[in-house]
């Protein structure tokens, strides 16, 4: 099983129904699914499957509906073992940002994290692997695969929000603190960080 994220609604490409009641759809291909039209089919609810023979093969003629858009960040950490949490339009978040031309992932994520934080000298650490969430920008739809990565910062210097892209705030977390703001983000990030404790 795959997932593609919308806010908080999921998106699951699978080879059988969900135990569960969790509506499911049946396609033959992924060019059928429009995505304003499949937000409908969710029915009040935060996941759908999607339901194919090759579920692999759906989710890549899916993602060729989209203009494809390639990102990179991370989860940093301090000295403390507190993470970085950010509030950028009204929602926590993690830094991250669209790869540049020229640019391996790791590169931009730490460029990345630098301009949304303003933190110098954070070190990149072990992948955490890919979240995929699609979204409508100027008029049109856009898949984003985002890379992500551990990383370490071990400095002192306060972080400084990006406001220019909307950062508002910038908090070191731990704790019940931290773990109510992962609650409160979006799917993709409660991703990255179930990705991030089975690194720990």
């Amino acid at each position: 099983m795959q997932t593609v994220w919308y806010e908080n609604k999921a998106l699951v490409f699978a080879s059988a129904d969900p135990a569960s009641d969790t509506p499911s759809l049946h396609i033959g291909s992924g060019r059928e699914l429009n995505p304003a039209k499949l937000l409908q089919k969710f029915d009040n609810r935060n996941t759908l499957y999607v339901v194919s023979d090759d579920p692999a093969r759906t989710l890549e003629e899916f993602c060729d509906t989209f203009r494809r858009v390639e990102a990179a960040g991370g989860v940093v950490e301090n000295r403390d073992g507190e993470v970085l949490m950010m509030m950028r339009r009204g929602w926590w978040d993690l830094p991250k940002g669209h790869v540049e031309p020229g640019e391996s992932h790791p590169q931009t994520a730490l460029r990345e994290v630098e301009e949304e934080t303003g933190l110098h000298g954070v070190r990149l650490g072990e992948p955490l692997g890919t979240t995929q969430h699609f979204y409508r920008m100027h008029g049109r739809w856009e898949m984003k695969r985002t890379w992500w990565y551990a990383m370490r910062y071990d400095g002192q210097a306060p972080p400084v929000p990006q406001t220019e892209e909307d950062i508002t705030a910038i908090h070191w977390l731990r704790g019940e603190e931290l773990w109510r703001a992962v609650a409160a983000s979006y799917g993709t990030i409660r991703e990255v960080f179930d990705a991030y404790v089975r690194t720990k």
